[in-house]
């Protein structure tokens, strides 16, 4: 099973409830085959969490799940020092509408 990490950054009005409840959803998608090591998850506009990930990413994570692509420049940076031939970047999309 390979071991990953999710990184997820909320909408600009979306409620921290409502952004737990869409990952929760995709771990239960995940969690069948992958060892899930951490969940990361930032307000909008802010990247605390995303630079813990960073911080903490290790040989033990194969997998990073990113909500979307990186858009800041310094942030691609960052994350691509991070990345190796051992730790493969995912993308996926959670879809969220105000109800």
């Amino acid at each position: 099973m390979a071991t990953i990490a999710i990184y997820y950054q909320m909408k600009e009005k979306q409620q921290t409830e409502e952004a737990i409840e869409f990952i929760n959803r995709f771990i239960r998608q995940l969690q069948t085959e992958h060892v899930i090591k951490g969940v990361f998850i930032d307000r909008y506009a802010e990247r605390n969490e995303f630079y813990e990930l960073l911080h903490s990413v290790s040989s033990k994570i194969n997998i990073l799940f990113l909500e979307k692509p990186v858009e800041d420049e310094f942030d691609k940076k960052l994350l691509l020092a991070v990345v190796d031939d051992d730790l493969d970047v995912t993308y996926y999309n959670i879809e969220w509408t105000r109800p």
